[in-house]
């Protein structure tokens, strides 16, 4: 058998150069392709459960704040029964529905303003605009952070009183607001005077991340006047052993 000549080592050579990236690249891809396979079957294997099991410790939650708030009611029976006996009581009970009020037990209503938060209804297919064209719990905490800077006395996301044990917080695509799943639009009620707090939002220097992201990817941020507004009271449990009211 004769020898291959240089020419033909030559284009050997050359074609082990391509075949072996060819084969590499190859790996590489079913590997590739084996692990999204397996992040599938993951992800369709445990996606759907934990849904179920939010979806069910939702409604415990619920029945448990519906509880808790029954329990609170009897116990302003009581000690309103209690108030009407001397005149001590009655100072007793005028201090704690003060305290009440402060801690945001107790509905609210009166004037002020509506802030609306909402996804932008046209999204851009890249993921760094998508990601500046939805809502965030930190948007939702600066908003609040607003209203309080303008004097608001209660503030409200969604009907859901926010006081100052309240966590807002992302789980995935949705926002836990004192620990009820909520999807925008949001509706945040700030009560109080509103000059006040119409001037907090329209401060240059206040949430010009949301303004911003408003103006150029299409978040929707809306601030108005209203009157008649409700703010209900908070139905959470309070961990606070200890407060100094202000």
């Amino acid at each position: 058998m004769d020898r291959p000549n240089a020419a033909q080592q030559a284009h050997l050579r050359s074609g082990l150069a391509l075949l072996v990236p060819a084969l590499l690249f190859g790996f590489l891809v079913a590997a590739q392709w084996q692990t999204q396979l397996e992040r599938t079957e993951l992800a369709v294997r445990y996606n759907a459960p934990l849904t179920e099991a939010a979806r069910s410790l939702q409604s415990e939650q619920n029945t448990l704040k519906a509880q808790l708030a029954d329990l609170r009611r009897q116990l302003d029976t009581i000690q309103a029964n209690a108030s009407t006996q001397t005149g001590v009581t009655r100072e007793l009970q005028a201090r704690i529905d003060d305290l009440k009020a402060r801690a945001g037990l107790t509905p609210v209503s009166g004037d002020g303003v509506v802030i609306q938060l909402d996804d932008a209804k046209q999204t851009s297919a890249s993921v760094k605009d998508l990601d500046k064209s939805i809502c965030h719990a930190t948007d939702l905490t600066d908003i609040v952070n607003a209203a309080w800077r303008g004097g608001a006395q209660a503030v409200a996301i969604n009907e859901e009183r926010i006081v100052g044990t309240s966590s807002v917080y992302c789980v995935g695509s949705t926002i836990m607001v004192n620990g009820t799943l909520m999807s925008p639009p949001f509706r945040i009620v700030a009560i109080g005077r509103q000059d006040q707090l119409l001037g907090a939002f329209q401060d240059p220097a206040q949430l010009r991340d949301i303004k911003q992201r408003g103006e150029v990817h299409g978040l929707g941020f809306r601030v108005s006047r209203a009157t008649g507004l409700q703010a209900p009271e908070y139905s959470g449990a309070l961990n606070v052993r200890a407060a100094q009211p202000r």
